[in-house]
């Protein structure tokens, strides 16, 4: 692997940083590792319980993942090769800090060895105590998971999936490994695609992690393509290769409930996880990991709900279901924490067709700092098993490679006084009608690794009994293990579509979408079905079946009016009309039923959708496709409806030249409700409308509303008319309204006038005052040109405006520039920026660290302060803005964190709020956090939390920049009283 000094070549400025970081805050510190049995007797453990340490160094180091074998064995995968791959050099890292490097790896035993391993441990006398362990597979190269079964062990070792045949199970390999998989992404070493496991479908699925890229090919499945945040499947048989679901958070954990539902913890706060419905699409970050695959979703699912605990990083995940814990805690969700050092516990609740969590008492906590686990999962035995990467470091951010290698254990969590063996025996051995009686075993691993073992083995023998267990007993293990021996068939479906047990209708539903089996029965289901998962499926399904069929399930669903208010369905519905879009004469087919029209779905989510996603996709027949939805609309709310969508395709652009068949549809609809639709007009550029616009900003009538929206679009789209009216408005002569405003004032960088800059200067201090943030506003609108941003620097250097009125962002902003009299002016005015900790900063670290460690401050003052310096951005208990992350999930306790964070703002940038620049054709320049992006358009939201939509052909450059937008000189005018207040304020009920 590289050293450090290799690692570092590509990113000087990052390394140095970190390299002059007092206290390495999250960096490995110079405490050393606790021994396990003293590390055992730190853990606070919930009454009733205990933890047992299972494997600790020298045997094993730097655990990332756990499995067992149809023996009861278990498996680790060692991640000792973590951070760098072997072999490969780091040409740069680009501007997301994610590697480049100079080649592809070949896949193992090929190229350079790592030092990842996997090791299997055994309990050879049956006392419940693993006795024996041996090394089965060495030399791997980033290897995150490892299951055992279908003829062999399968390794995910990025970018592979790697198959090592084992026919007769004796922990040898009988040949180099076979790749299954190649093309996930390597960029992000602690974002790989991880967490590999058996579904009960007969699928390996994992998942990807937030940074990491994937163009994924398989036998009959190529360039499968998605920027990270997914839970993807393959079929060892079929070789399908697809993503099973889009978007999450960093997801490094998964599990399958006993009902086969997706789940993914997340390195977030104030959830405890996602559930994933099949073809869903979840939030993820749309600067650093970019948009959805689908450009047309216009919609993501939230993760579940929770009340409790919401500080960040449940990224280790199981549901509960082995059996062994007390009845109460059956469907629990554990999830430990490894940046504060304990392991959560919480309900989880139905909340419609999804769910909400309630947190109960913590089930483990330690003051011990190096507990750091990554990994939760249920054993055979029914126990609750953590991978313990156990290191003072937990950040991933620097290159350099100073983990603590030697270090790493795993743990159990059972019962007080209960005895804890696996006592199912070799399931692989056992005989068919073996593993159908284990169908009822209490442990969920136990019925579906039997499943698994009878499915593999093909017996068609059982499939009378099967039949029978679905039919008597609701057993959704028999009717996995006939669909894994091929003995699952249209007349079943037919028969278990009315099954009386929800989750049976549910997996039939899924299985002919699985297969792509158009079904007859499908529709009529839909329109009478009482479960809301089962109709989330429908729903799902609909997406992968023909269109006709398809569309006619989701006719159905969107009949069920209850569901309009439910946190999944109706996005459910449209993304599987979307994924029809392209068969107009089903769609047109689906909407002649003017009943549907009536529909709360359709009103609320379908219809502005549907036209928004053809008028997106643009071109004549799309645009001709939008105008016969128009002219099928039954009342004027829906076309209103339907306006609305063309409305939202066009958000930052200018409409096109549209078919005359759009165009009539358009000014019939005006005609019908006897006025002009403004802003739609205002878009396309009709001069009537521009008039009558600029008319309603010059009149103090004018309802606020209506003036700021065509102020926005104003500041959308470019009609050098509306100059005058802007700059009238963003200079007070024309409102008091100082909502609008700053809307004026923020629109005003459309048009290209040096006047602007001249009278918005002009009106500092008289009419544009520091109050409702004008002159913050005036500041952003100022350096978003060239020629503005000189005579606002102008200005600055005749000390007619002060350095301390500009806020950081405009500095960020105003440092973009290339031109070298604007790069002189900010030296001069702002100092030369410094991408490393100067000695001064230091300094300023080690006194605040002293500062605040000698007493206490006043936490009702601190929120005073923080109201006023931070809450701008960040947000605290619920209060605050939302630029910045939150604050609530974080270390608050430490003072280190705090310091580092505040003085050295640049160290690291939290994902999902690095701040990007957009550099326009005209020469404007934006920068903020990327709120959204679209086929057509990028929304920026800047420091003051607003937004500005520019339309992607506008875009000459968009690129993430390297500094934070939190200013690094924040505490510079405060007293020592004031910080140890916002100190103390800050770390409010720290734990």
């Amino acid at each position: 692997m590289p050293d450090s000094d290799t690692a570092v070549a590509g990113n000087e400025q990052v390394a140095e940083i970190i390299r002059n970081r007092p206290g390495r805050g999250v960096m490995r510190d110079d405490s050393l590792p606790t021994p396990v049995d003293m590390a055992v007797a730190k853990f606070d453990v919930l009454e009733g319980f205990k933890i047992e340490p299972v494997a600790a160094e020298p045997i094993v180091s730097q655990p990332l993942f756990v499995s067992w074998d149809s023996r009861g064995r278990m498996w680790v995968v060692q991640y000792r090769q973590y951070q760098f791959p072997a072999g490969l050099k780091i040409v740069r890292y680009d501007q997301h800090l994610r590697a480049v490097f100079d080649r592809v790896p070949e896949p193992p035993p090929h190229g350079t060895p790592g030092a990842d391993k996997i090791t299997v441990f055994e309990d050879t006398d049956g006392d419940g105590l693993y006795d024996t362990h041996k090394d089965v597979i060495d030399g791997l190269n980033i290897a995150s998971a490892v299951q055992v079964g279908h003829g062999g062990i399968w390794v995910l070792n990025p970018p592979y999936l790697l198959f090592y045949p084992d026919a007769d199970g004796d922990d040898v390999p009988d040949a180099d490994p076979q790749v299954h998989l190649s093309g996930f992404g390597l960029q992000d070493t602690h974002s790989v695609a991880n967490s590999m496991m058996w579904g009960p479908d007969g699928w390996l699925y994992g998942c990807n992690g937030s940074t990491t890229v994937g163009d994924v090919s398989s036998a009959v499945s190529k360039g499968v393509r998605f920027q990270g945040q997914c839970v993807w499947r393959y079929h060892p048989d079929t070789k399908e290769f697809e993503i099973y679901a889009e978007g999450g958070g960093n997801n490094f954990s998964l599990d399958i409930d006993s009902k086969g539902r997706v789940f993914t913890g997340t390195n977030g706060g104030n959830t405890r996880g996602y559930y994933f419905p099949q073809g869903s699409y979840s939030e993820k970050n749309w600067g650093k990991h970019g948009p959805l695959t689908n450009p047309y979703a216009f919609g993501y699912f939230r993760a579940m709900k929770f009340e409790g605990d919401g500080r960040r990083f449940p990224q280790a995940f199981c549901v509960y279901e082995g059996g062994l814990f007390p009845k109460n805690f059956n469907e629990n969700i554990i999830a430990p924490n490894s940046l504060h050092n304990l392991v959560w516990r919480s309900e989880r609740i139905p909340d419609g067709s999804t769910y909400r969590t309630v947190d109960h008492p913590n089930l483990v906590e330690t003051s011990d700092r190096w507990f750091r686990p990554v990994y939760a999962g249920v054993g055979p035995d029914g126990a609750v098993y953590m991978a313990d990467w156990y290191d003072s470091r937990l950040s991933h951010v620097s290159p350099v490679d100073d983990w603590h290698k030697e270090s790493g254990r795993v743990y159990r969590i059972v019962p007080e006084g209960k005895t804890v063996i696996y006592q199912s025996g070799d399931l692989s051995l056992a005989d068919s009608q073996t593993l159908i009686d284990c169908f009822s075993h209490e442990n969920k691993w136990v019925r579906q690794r039997a499943v698994l073992e009878l499915g593999w083995r093909g017996d068609a023998s059982a499939a009378d009994s099967l039949i029978k267990l679905v039919d008597d007993s609701a057993s959704l293990e028999a009717l996995w293990a006939l669909n894994l021996i091929d003995k699952f068939d249209s007349v079943l479906a037919t028969r278990w579509l009315s099954h009386s047990d929800a989750d049976i209708r549910r997996w039939v539903v899924r299985l002919l979408g699985d297969r792509h089996e158009d079904h007859n029965g499908l529709a009529a289901m839909a329109a009478t079905e009482p479960d809301g998962q089962v109709r989330s499926q429908l729903a799902a399904t609909a997406k992968r079946l023909s269109a006709d069929v398809g569309l006619s399930i989701v006719a159905a669903l969107l009949r069920h009016d209850d569901d309009a208010d439910d946190p999944h369905l109706p996005l459910m519905n449209w993304w599987a009309i979307e994924a029809h879009a392209e068969s107009w004469p089903a769609i047109e087919s689906m909407f002649a039923d003017e009943s549907l029209w009536n529909t709360t779905m359709v009103k609320q989510t379908i219809l502005t959708r549907l036209v928004q996603r053809y008028a997106s996709a643009g071109g004549v027949e799309n645009f001709q496709h939008c105008a016969k939805l128009i002219a099928m609309a039954p009342d004027d709310a829906s076309r209103g409806q339907l306006i609305q969508g063309i409305d939202l395709a066009f958000q930052g652009r200018a409409i096109p030249q549209l078919p005359e068949s759009l165009d009539k549809a358009l000014a019939d609809y005006k005609a019908s409700i006897g006025q002009s639709d403004l802003i739609l007009s205002l878009r396309r550029g009709d001069a009537a409308a521009i008039g009558e616009a600029i008319k309603l900003l010059s009149s103090p009538q004018t309802d606020l509303p209506l003036a700021i929206e065509v102020a926005n679009v104003f500041g959308e789209v470019n009609h050098a008319e509306a100059a005058k009216s802007l700059l009238a408005l963003a200079t007070g002569s024309r409102t008091s309204e100082p909502a609008l405003q700053r809307v004026a004032i923020a629109s005003l960088r459309q048009y290209d006038t040096t006047s602007i800059a001249t009278t918005l200067l002009a009106s500092f201090g008289n009419r544009i005052s520091e109050e409702h943030g004008l002159r913050a506003a005036a500041c952003r609108t100022l350096a978003s040109r060239p020629a503005w941003a000189l005579q606002l620097l102008n200005e600055l250097t005749q000390w007619r405006i002060q350095r301390d009125q500009i806020p950081y962002d405009v500095v960020q902003q105003l440092r973009s520039y290339e031109d070298p009299e604007i790069a002189k002016q900010v030296e001069a005015v702002f100092g030369p920026i410094s991408a490393t900790a100067t000695a001064e900063q230091i300094a300023e670290t080690k006194r605040l660290r002293q500062l605040l460690a000698a007493a206490p401050g006043d936490s009702e003052s601190g929120k005073a302060i923080f109201a006023k310096t931070c809450g701008g951005c960040h947000q605290l208990f619920g209060e605050g803005g939302k630029t910045g992350p939150p604050l609530d999930g974080y270390e608050r306790g430490k003072i280190g964190f705090w310091v580092d964070s505040i003085v050295l703002p640049n160290l690291e940038i939290r994902e999902g709020y690095q701040s990007y620049l957009v550099l326009t054709e005209d020469g404007r320049v934006i920068n903020g956090i990327i709120a959204e992006q679209t086929p057509t358009s990028v929304t920026l939201r800047n420091a003051d939390n607003q937004t500005t939509t520019i339309a992607r052909e506008e875009i000459e450059t968009l690129k993430a920049l390297p500094t934070s937008l939190m200013p690094s000189d924040l505490l510079k005018e405060m007293s020592d009283t004031q910080i140890r207040d916002l100190y103390a304020y800050l770390s409010l009920g720290a734990k």
